[in-house]
């Protein structure tokens, strides 16, 4: 049974991503918090326990990094679409995660073996993101009017540099792409 327990805490976390929606949206941003705090704690616990516990699987290390972009991919756009943040930032962080699981399914579908494992770069990047978003978050809860200006700037800028890191670590793929 316990090989299952960092699959299921996956799901959990797409599940807890679509919940986020009609919360958020209902403006009921204390329980937005706690969806989102929830979820994001999930992320370390899933692998932490997939990691101590020697039980990962392929499906797990598909569905995990889906999940992850599933609930950026729904943050954002909220915050982009409820005019919180600018719509660039929501861009920025959505197409670096499209144009890596573009490459990711391009080379399942040319059976290239991509040995693709997170950069420092991409795990900061997603501390960043998820730091900025509970730090939203907290400020809608407790009507804090905050500038977010530079923060945005940051958080947009992290992401371009996890995107080009990636590139760069990565530009095997495309040798192997246009072979």
């Amino acid at each position: 049974m316990l090989k299952f327990i960092p699959n299921l805490i996956t799901i959990l976390r797409i599940l807890l991503a679509f919940l986020f929606i009609p919360v958020f949206l209902s403006g009921e941003f204390a329980v937005t918090l706690v969806i989102f705090s929830v979820a994001a704690v999930s992320d370390f616990l899933d692998g932490y326990i997939a990691r101590k516990f020697k039980i990962t699987s392929k499906f797990g290390a598909m569905i995990d990094p889906l999940a992850d972009k599933i609930l950026m991919f729904v943050s954002y756009l909220l915050f982009a679409y409820e005019k919180i943040i600018p719509y660039y930032l929501a861009v920025v962080v959505i197409l670096r995660d499209l144009l890596i699981l573009a490459v990711v399914l391009i080379c399942l579908v040319k059976k290239i073996e991509l040995k693709f494992s997170p950069l420092m770069s991409s795990k900061i990047n997603t501390t960043v993101q998820l730091a900025f978003v509970m730090l939203v978050l907290t400020c809608k809860t407790f009507s804090i009017n905050l500038s977010l200006d530079v923060l945005v700037l940051f958080v947009c800028g992290m992401t371009i540099y996890s995107g080009l890191d990636y590139a760069r670590r990565y530009k095997w793929v495309k040798n192997e792409l246009c072979s």
